[in-house]
Formats: C-alpha cells, sequence, structure tokens
C-alpha cells in the first residue's frame, strides 16, 4: 500500500510505502494497521471486502456456466458406474439438485417459464435462419441434397417427399409445351 503526500520543497506528490497485502491471504496486518490513519484503514478494508465478494461472484458465476456440461458428464458416469462410489454421488447429487430447483423456482426461473421461453427463442430462431426448399417436378430433383442447417439450429432427420409426377397428356408434343413441360393451353 502507497501513500502519496504532497511535497512543497519537489512541489508535487511523493509516495511512502505504508505496508503491503498478501495477495493469497489478503488481510490488514498490524503493521498496515499501525501505519494507517482511520480513514485509509477504512477504505482498505472496504476494498478488502470488496475484492472477496468479487471473486467469489466470478466463481459462482463460473460454476453456474459450466453446471450444464459438468451434470452431462454426471450422466455419463452414472450410465457407467453402479458402485459404491456412485452410490454416495447419487445421493449428494440429488440433495444438491433439490436446493438448485428451489433457489431456480424462487428466483423466478420456474421450469414452465424456462422450457417455453426456450421454445419461443427455438422458434424465432428456426423462422429466421429457416432454409428455402427448391421446388421439384421429378423424382431425380427430390434426390438433390438441401442447403445443411446452420450450427444453431437443431438437427432434426430428413423427412421422405413426394415425388411430384406429371399428368400424362395425350397428343401432346416437345412443341406444345412451355419450358416447365405443363401443356400450353391451346
Amino acid at each position: 500500500m502507497i501513500r502519496t503526500v504532497y511535497d512543497p520543497d519537489l512541489k508535487r506528490g511523493r509516495s511512502e510505502l505504508v505496508g503491503k497485502i498478501d495477495k493469497a491471504a489478503p488481510v490488514a496486518n498490524d503493521k498496515l494497521q499501525k501505519n494507517c490513519t482511520p480513514e485509509e484503514l477504512s477504505e482498505i478494508l472496504t476494498y478488502l471486502d470488496d475484492r472477496h465478494n468479487r471473486l467469489r461472484n466470478e466463481a459462482v458465476r463460473a460454476g453456474a456456466e459450466t453446471l450444464p456440461a459438468q451434470m452431462r458428464e454426471a450422466a455419463e458416469y452414472f450410465r457407467t458406474h453402479r458402485d459404491d462410489d456412485a452410490r454416495a454421488f447419487a445421493t449428494e447429487i440429488r440433495l444438491a439438485w433439490e436446493e438448485l430447483k428451489t433457489a431456480l423456482r424462487e428466483s423466478g426461473f420456474s421450469k414452465s417459464k424456462v422450457l417455453k421461453r426456450a421454445a419461443d427463442r427455438n422458434k424465432a430462431a428456426e423462422a429466421v435462419e429457416a432454409p428455402t426448399l427448391p421446388v421439384s417436378s421429378t423424382v431425380e430433383d427430390a434426390a438433390e441434397p438441401v442447403d445443411a442447417p446452420s450450427p444453431a439450429a437443431p438437427v432434426r432427420k430428413p423427412r421422405a417427399r413426394k415425388a411430384r409426377t406429371m399428368p400424362a397428356t395425350v397428343g401432346t408434343t416437345a412443341s406444345d409445351t412451355g419450358t416447365t413441360g405443363i401443356p400450353l393451353a391451346v
């Protein structure tokens, strides 16, 4: 910690070392408390409290961000393990899961609200990113691949499309039809 004191001889501020704070264990030690004024000590303690709260909030947020991936990994673990360790983990996870569900519900993130918002978001994304499908007039055209959906859109199985066949017309020739293959009106 450094205190800046105005020096009239130099006509500028001069830095004085007041004390040190260990980064690993940030506390105001005895030397620092002895060398600081009550206002400075109050400011240091406020800074240390704010720093502690900020670091804790960042750690909690990081835990919440990585929780979905950890849950998926846990699911894979429980699919492959059925021993005593898995049973102990399952008990602890169930208790924590109930606590998490309660916290989500109390914070306004009930299951129905969250799922409805996610479904609305997915529908909006599909409407914006929906690829246009070409209209095919023959069976060969229906087998051509369509543009792949974007990675953000959910992947769905392709549906088998019914081939549209041209009605058979008697007595028409290539000169009687336009470029679409449909007979021209006479």
